[in-house]
């Protein structure tokens, strides 16, 4: 079966047309229009002074390469409980959300389009940084020495998060 080729709604076959100034699937038989739908992410920002916390990616997408901490807002979590949970996850450490930092959206070969929700983290306890869920490594990095990121968003999440700083 392909991607929406059904209608959810009465079952026959969608149609793809410009709808509402996008092209989009639709049925013609019941008039049902399918919004296809960005997945959320919790993407996070966990300073410790001059240092931004990173992992090294384990897994494809940018495999080796360095990026925020976080990951996908599932079925019924908040965006903080999301954070705290990845946060969790990708570091073993604890921590609280305290700031919503701005939004950034991308196509993702394997995901489809993603919202990435850039999260400013209170970290409890820094004593215990170890890599798991899918990082390869936890690190904390100096803001003037930072390695490239992963994605466009990963920056341009960090650089909304260093513009905010300069007017605290």
């Amino acid at each position: 079966m392909g991607y929406l080729k059904f209608c959810s709604n009465c079952g026959s076959i969608n149609k793809i047309g410009i709808i509402e100034g996008r092209s989009r699937y639709f049925c013609s038989d019941c008039n049902t229009i399918h919004y296809e739908n960005p997945k959320p992410t919790a993407t996070l920002i966990c300073p410790k002074l001059n240092y931004i916390l990173l992992v090294k990616r384990a897994f494809d997408p940018g495999k080796g390469l360095w990026g925020l901490p976080g990951g996908f807002v599932e079925k019924g979590e908040s965006l903080e409980a999301a954070a705290s949970r990845e946060l969790k996850e990708e570091t073993m450490l604890e921590g609280k959300a305290i700031n919503t930092i701005g939004t950034c959206t991308h196509n993702n070969t394997i995901f489809g389009d993603i919202l990435l929700i850039g999260v400013e983290m209170e970290i409890t306890n820094w004593e215990n940084i170890i890599a798991g869920d899918d990082a390869e490594e936890a690190q904390l990095f100096l803001i003037s020495s930072m390695p490239k990121l992963a994605f466009k968003c990963h920056q341009a999440i960090l650089n909304m998060y260093l513009n905010s700083c300069d007017g605290r």
